[in-house]
């Protein structure tokens, strides 16, 4: 027996597992990408602030990349090392840039 989809958001493995159900009962197939962005779109990450215009984003167990402030922007730096860490975005705001950390596949 299939359990009942519960709207509230719980988890992001409780959100996989809906979809998984949903694709079950409709008889559709489901991709690995469609469950892996659905796992990524609801990763928990951490910002530690190294200093006032630097913060380091991290999931529980590995480091994302690093947000810096230049001025009025943002830059997203994706990498666990700051000395090699790559840029993928400026941003108005550090919560888009941890956002974009946060969305972007690797």
């Amino acid at each position: 027996m299939i359990e009942p989809i519960d709207a509230t958001q719980t988890s992001s493995t409780g959100d996989a597992r809906r979809l998984v159900e949903l694709a079950a009962a409709t008889g559709t197939s489901m991709s690995d990408e469609l469950l892996l962005d659905t796992l990524r779109r609801n990763a928990k990450v951490t910002i530690r602030h190294i200093r006032t215009d630097f913060a380091e984003v991290a999931t529980g167990t590995t480091v994302l990349g690093y947000v810096c402030r230049q001025r009025k922007d943002f830059l997203a730096l994706r990498g666990d090392d700051p000395a090699w860490a790559q840029e993928i975005g400026r941003y108005p705001s550090e919560s888009l840039a941890v956002e974009a950390l946060r969305m972007r596949r690797a």
